[in-house]
């Protein structure tokens, strides 16, 4: 298996969420976070302070 995540925030800024992707390194290759981390980091600041 291999993923990637980021966190999600309130309007704080405290952790209460998190956003991931994850699969079989088959798949997603053995690092992940170069393909995909700046999606799931984008997707996470979208997510945050709603």
């Amino acid at each position: 298996m291999a993923s990637v995540s980021a966190p999600i925030r309130d309007r704080g800024g405290r952790v209460i969420a998190a956003v991931s992707i994850s699969g079989p390194i088959e798949r997603l290759g053995r690092r992940p976070g170069d393909r995909h981390a700046v999606s799931v980091v984008r997707a996470g600041h979208r997510l945050s302070g709603l």
